[in-house]
């Protein structure tokens, strides 16, 4: 009988770890949906419904499809999934997040305008009535002496310079 060659001996358990690896499953990439889950509920709790409507929907309809996929059992699609929905929930958050502050900055905005005007309103004086002439004397043209030529004139200096 024939001796088996060397080369069957090495490849055999080379085959048998690719058989092995080809049947592993990737594990439920649960930490995955429980980060997409609490950051979809954070950003709703940011008011994103209001202000981010269509990101916020993004994140949830991601999110649905990632637990479709766990029920599935796909796993590297359900954590793709959940990767994508968690990255569309922090932006429905950023969003939100923005349009809040633009809405405080319009009601300060608001308020300053009513403040100067009151203070406008407090600073400026009232019209005054137009003065109706009282009944006073009527003004006479008064005559002032002439400057006399022996008074020194104001811009002579005495020089004669």
């Amino acid at each position: 009988m024939a001796r088996p060659s060397p080369k069957i001996y090495r490849t055999v358990p080379l085959f048998s770890m690719l058989l092995l690896a080809a049947c592993a499953t990737t594990p439920p990439p649960v930490d995955a949906m429980r980060g997409a889950e609490s950051m979809v509920q954070a950003a709703k709790d940011a008011q994103a419904p209001i202000y981010a409507p269509l990101e916020l929907g993004a994140a949830e309809q991601r999110l649905d499809a990632a637990q479709a996929m766990m029920a599935a059992k796909k796993y590297d699609n359900a954590a793709t999934l959940a990767s994508e929905a968690e990255a569309a929930a922090e932006l429905a958050r950023a969003k939100a997040r923005l349009g809040r502050l633009r809405d405080a900055i319009r009601r300060r905005s608001a308020d300053n305008a009513h403040l100067r005007k009151d203070l406008l309103e407090r600073t400026t004086p009232p019209p005054a009535a137009p003065a109706e002439p009282a009944s006073a004397p009527p003004a006479t043209d008064v005559l002032l002496p002439a400057p006399s030529a022996s008074a020194p004139d104001a811009t002579d200096n005495g020089g004669g310079r």
